[in-house]
């Protein structure tokens, strides 16, 4: 006797896949609003003024851009500016 379709293994697998792709499209556009972010972020801050105790050192330089990158992941993770839901909703049917 043959089993219904839904019931088959492979459909199963299928539904496994699909969801796997989901998440991994899902992180994608996540990671896209984040470098998105943290670009804005960058041009922001070319605008100040570089004072204070660092200066404009190359350890001031670097310390920025791990703030702005560790900052602008935190952003895309909670929401964002909303970047990641439109390109995953445009996406997730293709």
């Amino acid at each position: 006797m043959l089993k219904p379709i839904a019931a088959h293994p492979a459909a199963a697998l299928q539904k496994d896949v699909s969801t796997a792709g989901l998440q991994k499209l899902q992180k994608a556009c996540t990671e896209f609003e984040s470098i998105l972010i943290t670009y804005m972020l960058k041009s922001m801050r070319s605008t100040v003024e570089k004072d204070g105790l660092f200066g404009n050192s190359t350890e001031r330089q670097i310390i920025d851009a791990m703030f702005d990158e560790n900052l602008a992941l935190g952003i895309a993770k909670g929401g964002g500016i909303g970047l990641a839901k439109i390109l995953f909703t445009d996406l997730k049917d293709r």
